[in-house]
């Protein structure tokens, strides 16, 4: 199965994503065959420049490797975001549950994941599940070093956020506001979402106050840096939305949630961060 390919418009993203759909059907081409395959088969008006800066950017990445000269799709990489689609398909199905279970008062859970998209998949489906249950509070809050990706959810995923998202009221704190985070904070607040920005939190770990439930999400070094990474590097009017869907679905490492049930420490939580928004 391939992965689906970044449905956000951007000059870098359309161009990877039109060579990953050329050398998934066509591998072992050069430069110039590429560029004059996505000439015929899409009509493109990119330019060979482009072309050329994106094989480069894609070789970095680990999306693609080379030799003599061609080009052709990472084998490994390839495997990595099948295998992982899949995983996540399975669990849409309910042939896997990701399911955090009954937790008692006082009491902490942790769960460990592959992946930053499957830790975050897992909150929304427990989420959803409080929803159907009537066990989410009015107001829930959140605390972000950077914000939360919405750009890569299939339809039955954005359908779960709806449900959860028009209950009671939502109110997040980011650390950080880079040209990427503004632009997921824009998505998030079409959601009805109130975003205060450039807020001292998360530092550590990044934080979700739902009901009775306070939820920490511990990303390892390498997985916490190369996110940072392709928030840093967007600027404004550019931002590379291939290599977010690739670092979220792709970059390896654990990814820690610890989930307490505790209400008297959700409520201070929440007041707390309702203070920034007085």
């Amino acid at each position: 199965m391939m992965p689906k390919l970044s449905a956000f418009s951007s000059s870098s993203s359309d161009i990877k994503d039109l060579v990953i759909s050329i050398l998934s059907k066509d591998e072992h081409l050069s430069a110039k065959s590429v560029f004059q395959a996505i000439q015929k088969d899409y009509g493109s008006k990119i330019t060979y420049q482009g072309v050329h800066k994106a094989l480069r950017s894609m070789v970095l990445q680990g999306i693609l490797e080379t030799e003599a000269n061609k080009y052709f799709v990472n084998s490994k990489w390839l495997s990595e975001m099948s295998a992982f689609v899949s995983k996540m398909d399975a669990t849409r199905s309910g042939k896997s549950a990701l399911d955090f279970g009954d937790i008692k008062n006082d009491t902490s859970v942790t769960l460990t994941f592959n992946s930053y998209l499957e830790s975050l998949y897992a909150l929304l489906d427990n989420m959803d599940r409080d929803v159907k249950l009537g066990q989410v509070g009015d107001v829930t809050v959140a605390h972000w070093y950077h914000a939360w990706p919405v750009t890569c959810i299939s339809k039955k995923e954005f359908d779960q956020l709806n449900r959860v998202m028009r209950v009671g009221q939502r109110y997040v704190l980011g650390n950080q506001s880079s040209p990427l985070d503004q632009v997921l904070c824009d998505l998030w607040r079409g959601f009805d979402a109130k975003i205060q920005l450039g807020v001292p939190c998360a530092t550590t770990c990044d934080l979700l106050v739902t009901g009775d439930k306070i939820v920490q999400i511990y990303l390892s070094p390498p997985v916490r840096k190369g996110i940072h990474d392709v928030y840093r590097s967007s600027t404004k009017g550019k931002i590379d939305f291939s290599s977010l869907y690739s670092c979220i679905f792709g970059l390896k490492g654990n990814v820690k949630v610890i989930i307490t049930q505790n209400k008297d420490l959700a409520d201070e939580i929440r007041a707390e961060t309702m203070e920034y928004f007085k």
